[in-house]
């Protein structure tokens, strides 16, 4: 009769019996959960306010870790402690989220970072529990539907360096105070129904500086502060300005990469205008002075900054020839020097003898 029991070696048994209980000690154990309880519990209560059973929502689960499953939320650890807390909420993208903002996310102290963006049914004015999140240093409520004036309480806001509000409703002048705040560098009004003009205060803006403020209904000249400031991108276009901008020209503007005021009533002489050309010292990649009434010759250094890809000064009162010094100018368009008073040469027809 056969014996058909396997004939294990002895040495593998050894193996096994002393192997296999090490292995189950060694699994690591589960990964304690990084979410302050405080935290989201506030944000739960959030997803209910705007509905549970929303699908933006859908990764916020009582049983996970909103600091590592749930969608749009992120966590800081806090200096000298274990602690984490929520800094960066992002909702966006979603005709679903329908009423004001939420007083509830003001019990989100930590909070660095807050985008509530695309939210075209997010309605009312700027609660006064944001001027609370004095964390803050990125602000965005843009392409929303929210209404009423910037309120003052946003001064309260000192370690805010963005600060996106376009698109939306909002109404009434541009508080002075946004000037002062010390570390704002960022600014996005664009897109709104503000009126008045633009604060003298911007002129203490000292890093470099991006301000867009187009499309609004912003009246009256251009402060002769904004000359000081180190601009990268500045729009004042689609508003209702007068007066002289020259001054935001330079030769020490070595940092500026937009400049459009396009359709204003803006008024000065061109030909005065310097700016730094050459590779090493131009950062010029948009000029757009179109519809206004800027008089004068075009000045040479235009055919000579190296970045320029969008330029137009249309509908304006220039005379003179388009200068050819550095050849640039002759790569746009006609559409970008037409109907002014007496420009001529290339791209345009030749000058009259």
């Amino acid at each position: 009769m056969m014996n058909n029991k396997p004939n294990i070696p002895p040495l593998l048994i050894f193996t096994l019996v002393f192997l296999l209980p090490s292995l189950t000690l060694s699994t690591p154990p589960p990964r304690p959960e990084r979410c302050y309880p405080e935290d989201k519990r506030v944000l739960l209560e959030l997803k209910a306010y705007f509905g549970n059973n929303l699908t933006d929502f859908s990764t916020w689960k009582p049983e996970t870790d909103c600091c590592n499953k749930w969608s749009g939320v992120l966590c800081k650890k806090i200096p000298k402690t274990n602690i984490r807390r929520v800094n960066f909420l992002e909702i966006i993208g979603s005709d679903n989220i329908v009423g004001p903002i939420p007083p509830i996310i003001g019990k989100l102290p930590y909070l660095e970072t807050l985008i509530l963006r695309l939210l075209p049914n997010l309605t009312g004015p700027i609660p006064p529990f944001i001027g609370k999140l004095t964390n803050l240093q990125y602000l965005s409520l843009n392409w929303d539907s929210l209404s009423g004036p910037i309120p003052n309480f946003l001064s309260q806001l000192t370690n805010l360096a963005t600060l996106s509000l376009n698109n939306n409703h909002f109404t009434g002048t541009i508080p002075s105070f946004l000037g002062h705040l010390p570390f704002l560098s960022g600014l996005d009004l664009y897109e709104n129904h503000l009126t008045g003009t633009i604060p003298n205060t911007f002129g203490s803006f000292t890093h470099k500086t991006f301000i867009d403020l187009h499309n609004n209904h912003l009246s009256g000249s251009i402060p002769k502060s904004l000359g000081q400031v180190n601009f990268e991108i500045l729009d004042l276009s689609g508003n209702q300005l007068t007066g002289d901008a020259s001054f935001l020209f330079g030769e020490d503007k070595t940092d500026l990469a937009h400049l459009i005021l396009s359709r204003n009533r803006l008024s000065f002489d061109f030909s005065k205008v310097v700016m730094p050309v050459g590779e090493l010292n131009s950062s010029l990649l948009i000029l757009d002075l179109s519809h206004n009434q800027i008089y004068g010759k075009l000045p040479n250094w235009l055919g000579q900054a190296p970045l320029l890809y969008n330029f137009d000064v249309s509908y304006n009162r220039l005379c003179g020839t388009i200068p050819t010094v550095g050849g640039k100018l002759q790569g746009f368009p006609v559409s970008s020097f037409q109907h002014n008073l007496c420009l001529c040469g290339a791209p345009l027809p030749p000058c009259k003898s």
